[in-house]
């Protein structure tokens, strides 16, 4: 069933909200998520029944916004270096959608989802290893490694703005310039 502009930019809210407030509390109520979308509880209720089911929208949601953004920092054009800096920037404009998906690791994701969620981790090791070639990154560290160093730095970052540490605008720069010196090649 297509839903009316109306009805998406409402469900498009909660998602949003729910975002918001799962990245900074697994626990967060139904009501608190409605009140930072604008909306009654009610209504988070006609678009998702239950906790459940918001969980497993926002999930699908984060991880395709995820994918659409590390697709839309043109993997695989210039340097690699610039390409993670893209993606860095990428997954911070995110930011609430990875810190949620770091916060929700928990259940068991869809088929879907899990193959997105490949998807996205095999774009960022082709990457880095296409950066191991051509000699612009260390290639004595497993590119998964890497990988996983992207991840985890991006979160720490996410999560520091969070914590009033960094400045959301300026936290890409501070994590590219952590990765830029643990990755590149020496």
């Amino acid at each position: 069933m297509e839903l009316s502009p109306q009805k998406q930019r409402t469900r498009r809210a909660i998602l949003d909200a729910a975002a918001g407030e799962w990245a900074q509390d697994p626990a967060v109520s139904l009501g608190r998520i409605a009140a930072a979308a604008g909306v009654g509880r009610a209504t988070v209720h006609r678009y998702f029944p239950d906790r459940e089911h918001l969980r497993s929208a926002l999930t699908s949601d984060a991880w395709a916004a995820l994918h659409a953004a590390i697709v839309e920092a043109a993997l695989g054009a210039g340097p690699v270096l610039e390409v993670i800096d893209r993606v860095v920037s990428a997954m911070v404009h995110v930011g609430d959608r990875v810190l949620f998906l770091f916060a929700s690791a928990e259940g068991n994701p869809s088929d879907a989802d899990t193959s997105v969620a490949n998807a996205v981790d095999e774009l960022l090791v082709a990457e880095i290893e296409r950066g191991q070639r051509a000699g612009e990154l260390d290639a004595t560290v497993p590119a998964q490694w890497i990988q996983r160093m992207v991840w985890s730095i991006v979160y720490i970052g996410l999560h520091a703005t969070g914590d009033g540490l960094v400045a959301r605008h300026g936290v890409d720069d501070l994590i590219r310039w952590t990765l830029r010196g643990a990755i590149s090649a020496r």
